[in-house]
């Protein structure tokens, strides 16, 4: 595979920054796993992975997937060479059992520029692409499909009006209005839905009452959704959750929120929800995705009790994306140094397997936890109880 994409294919998650250097995890094989690290077995009705078939054949790297509900799917592929990287789409329809390549929207990319095109499943056959604009405050391309990737509309993340309300199925995004005085990201933004029915931007009319910079944090639940941002009594970071779909928002109040964090994000489990916020730890612990707090909610959001800080030298030290919560409440950490696995709602944690080096990044998808590796290869897992996975392939080997 040629250096440059993967380097660059590797770096396009926020969270994947360090999983550019490292060793090369062991191969998974085998249809279903126990996770990388092999965490405890579930006891879970909820037990059998989504049929994901693997398909090896599909042109390029594959640097990008989503899901929706259903099971159908899209994913993006690029294959580059010294002159540039042509993309490449395929997809998945429910019951189907293979991925098919569609006609690409996208332009060939050329030169050194890299891959910075990114993918939002907003509902069976239909997905959005974005490729964000090289000024923060200005609005990207997207391309919108409600077929299945039969067809594609072109368009821009510029909102088009205003809507009350998020329907079921869209998506939450930050419109940046002003760019930070160091050019390096937004100072000043605001809430807007990605429509499933056009891929359309719409302003949110009622936006949440939190400070700084609002970042969407989570659609974990049936109208219910997440808002990170500052605390406008004490600065810290915090949330603010709707139970209507946008209508309203209401701040939550979440005790221990590490001042310097990032914006929390929300997961669910089966007995409360999680938040996660990481951040920058201090040079000593060698990482660049620190892990400084973990909370619970039991109550459906309102209230957030923290139940891990950082503390200098104890693992787990970083986070790849979201921590996994298992049916029987285990979390599971996938870290720049390895998998850590707790029983104990974050009292203690133990290292799993002895592979050392990034373990690969999860996230939240209405189809499960989905994994994907941390060296371009192609290799993902999905689980529907965080504890049994099905491991399937994407791209050239």
């Amino acid at each position: 595979m040629n250096v440059r994409l993967a380097t660059a294919l590797l770096c396009l998650c926020v969270f994947f920054t360090a999983a550019c250097s490292g060793p090369e995890p062991e191969p998974a094989d085998g249809a279903e796993k126990r996770g990388k690290g092999e965490a405890p077995t579930s006891t879970s009705d909820r037990a059998s992975p989504p049929p994901i078939p693997s398909a090896p054949g599909l042109p390029g790297v594959s640097h990008a997937v989503d899901f929706a509900a259903d099971g159908s799917g899209f994913t993006l592929s690029a294959e580059c060479g010294d002159s540039g990287c042509r993309q490449h789409v395929a997809v998945l329809e429910a019951g189907a059992g293979l991925w098919r390549p569609v006609e690409s929207p996208l332009p060939d990319v050329t030169g050194d520029q890299g891959i910075t095109v990114g993918l939002t499943v907003l509902g069976p056959g239909r997905a959005l692409i974005t490729e964000p604009s090289e000024h923060i405050d200005a609005p990207g391309r997207t391309w919108f499909t409600r077929d299945h990737g039969s067809t594609w509309q072109r368009g821009s993340t510029r909102p088009t009006g205003r809507t009350t309300t998020v329907p079921e199925g869209a998506a939450l995004a930050l419109d940046c209005l002003d760019t930070a005085s160091d050019g390096n990201g937004c100072a000043r933004g605001r809430l807007v839905a990605v429509l499933p029915e056009t891929g359309e931007h719409r302003v949110l009319t009622h936006q949440p009452p939190l400070d700084g910079v609002l970042s969407p944090a989570g659609d974990v639940a049936e109208n219910a959704l997440f808002v990170a941002g500052k605390d406008p009594d004490t600065g810290l970071p915090t949330l603010a959750v709707s139970k209507d779909r946008g209508r309203s928002w209401r701040p939550t109040h979440m005790t221990g929120a590490a001042e310097e964090g990032w914006a929390p994000r929300v997961v669910p489990g089966k007995r409360g929800m999680y938040a996660v916020q990481a951040g920058q730890l201090p040079s000593r612990e060698g990482v660049k995705n620190g892990l400084l707090t973990l909370h619970v909610s039991t109550d459906g959001g309102g209230t957030w009790t923290r139940i891990w800080r950082y503390r200098a030298g104890v693992e787990p030290l970083s986070i790849l994306g979201d921590p996994v919560v298992a049916d029987d409440d285990g979390l599971t950490v996938y870290g720049e140094t390895g998998v850590w696995h707790s029983d104990d709602q974050a009292r203690t944690f133990r290292s799993e397997g002895a592979a050392r080096g990034p373990a690969g990044y999860v996230r939240w998808t209405p189809l499960g936890w989905l994994w994907s590796d941390s060296y371009g290869q192609g290799a993902y897992r999905i689980s529907a109880d965080g504890t049994h996975w099905h491991d399937f392939s994407l791209g050239e080997d």
